[in-house]
């Protein structure tokens, strides 16, 4: 871009643009061309990049909205926290749960699964309040299903969070799961399916 007479350019020609320029001027351009060779040098750099560029954005977040925004865990909120940071959970999860699924109260066995109570596709909560240790047969079934309210209330009413958050580093985020769902079940329609088990559902109530 343009600023006191240099230019910052060497990924694609940008003498085009300039500071003040209108949505409508953006899509007369239409398309940038990247110039030789930087396509591959920025997948060689994607991983630092995309570090870099979470961390401005998240500090933009907050900085144009710091009187209203609850900032726990903002870069989880916005990107999601990493597959392998929740695998953390998995011991400390299954003996909090004496190694029984979270849903259907039988032996874990294989491979545990660690799922979000109320979806991420629905409400993104990384939170360990939102968290909760399941087989792969309740896991897979439920998918992205809005659960019943009786298995949100129990995964808030477990003791031990707070330790479990502290020690595995992750956020708890009780608060924001508990006012996700107060507004999730309050907005559902009378009639929507909630998920009880596999292959079981039942009616939502208000």
């Amino acid at each position: 871009m343009h600023d006191r007479g240099t230019r910052d350019d060497f990924l694609f020609d940008a003498s085009g643009f300039h500071k003040k320029m209108t949505v409508g001027d953006v899509d007369r351009i239409g398309t940038i061309t990247l110039r030789p060779g930087i396509p591959e040098g920025l997948r060689r750099t994607s991983a630092l990049l995309r570090a870099f560029i979470r961390t401005e954005w998240t500090h933009d977040v907050v900085a144009f909205n710091r009187a209203e925004l609850d900032t726990e865990d903002l870069d989880g909120f916005l990107f999601g926290t990493d597959r392998a940071a929740l695998r953390s959970l998995v011991e400390p999860l299954r003996d909090l749960q004496d190694d029984r699924c979270f849903y259907c109260n039988r032996r874990m066995a294989g491979d545990v699964h660690i799922d979000h109570v109320v979806a991420w596709s629905t409400i993104p909560i990384d939170g360990v309040a939102n968290l909760v240790a399941a087989d792969s047969r309740c896991n897979l079934d439920k998918s992205a299903s809005i659960p019943v309210r009786a298995h949100v209330d129990r995964a808030l009413e477990r003791r031990h969070l707070t330790e479990i958050a502290r020690t595995t580093r992750l956020p708890l985020l009780y608060r924001r799961t508990s006012s996700a769902a107060e507004g999730l079940f309050a907005s559902l329609p009378v009639g929507s399916i909630l998920w009880r088990g596999v292959r079981d559902y039942e009616p939502h109530t208000a």
